[in-house]
């Protein structure tokens, strides 16, 4: 007699050939399922399905995530909430706590406005070398063009103020910065209109001693967020200096960096500012400008 051996169950219409197995003919009928080595005899009886489907069932399944639907955007004019940290500030100075511990000061609930700063900075001269050298020379010395490199480290300094004051906050998105190098003759007060405007006359008189000539440096900065820019202005005047200093250092070791300073800012809750005196957006107070 010979036993048809099906296929297996989790393959109910399989394609593969049944080939007919002999039996032994003196081992009864009831007892030839039993003593067969079939894949599913050990299986519970409650597990075999009572039919075998007609056909496969088909199970669809996708590689791709679901799509979801875009959040909509805030309305104009308005920003998304931000969390703010559990921590206050200290109402006097800003970058400490109440218990005076340092820490990054929260500005996610300013509002976003333009912001302009602009600081200066001056490169005095010890001897009249640097000064001859860079006006006669078309501002060249053995590492190149003085003032133009000190433009470009100007530029490269703002950008990367976080990385150098570290409560200065990352990621302003910084619109715009335009550094100004100038060359200034011995004792040349006529070319410093920015310095002469923001100081008073006592200070512009004390500090028009340069009898060697000076490097004047101007840095605006702006952008449009939640907190001001004087510190990125204030490090790119300074970065400036400090590249004129290397390129002259060759024919002038004691020159001197300083007077650095913001002349200038617009924006923000305070409102706008400069040296001497309080500027408002709509006007300006004591009829400066």
């Amino acid at each position: 007699m010979d036993v048809l051996i099906p296929a297996s169950l989790d393959e109910p219409n399989s394609t593969r050939t049944q080939k007919p197995m002999p039996m032994n003919p003196a081992i009864p009928t009831r007892f030839a399922r039993s003593t067969l080595n079939l894949p599913w005899s050990t299986t519970p009886l409650h597990l075999l399905p009572s039919t075998p489907p007609s056909h496969p069932s088909l199970r669809t399944y996708s590689t791709k995530r679901p799509k979801k639907a875009p959040a909509p955007p805030p309305p104009a004019g308005e920003s998304p909430p931000t969390p703010d940290l559990p921590t206050a500030s200290d109402p006097t100075l800003p970058h400490l706590t109440p218990s005076q511990t340092v820490h990054m000061t929260s500005i996610s609930h300013k509002a976003e406005t333009t912001r302009i700063a602009t600081a200066m900075c001056r490169v005095t001269f010890s001897n009249p070398s640097a000064y001859a050298l860079l006006t006669t020379n078309e501002g060249l010395t053995k590492k190149g063009d003085v003032l133009s490199v000190a433009r470009i480290a100007g530029i490269m300094a703002a950008k990367r103020t976080a990385d150098i004051v570290p409560l200065a906050h990352p990621g302003l998105g910084i619109t715009g910065v335009e550094i100004d190098v100038k060359a200034c003759a011995p004792d040349d007060a006529a070319g410093d209109d920015i310095t002469a405007a923001a100081v008073t006359p006592e200070d512009l008189i004390r500090s028009c001693s340069r009898p060697h000539g000076s490097i004047l440096i101007t840095a605006t900065v702006s952008c449009h967020g939640r907190t001001g820019v004087e510190m990125e202005a204030l490090t790119g005047v300074l970065g400036a200096a400090l590249t004129v200093y290397d390129m002259c250092k060759a024919v002038d070791k004691g020159m001197v960096v300083g007077e650095a300073r913001v002349v200038r800012k617009r924006g923000g809750k305070s409102g706008g500012w400069e040296w001497g005196v309080k500027v408002d957006e709509g006007g300006v107070e004591g009829g400066k400008s």
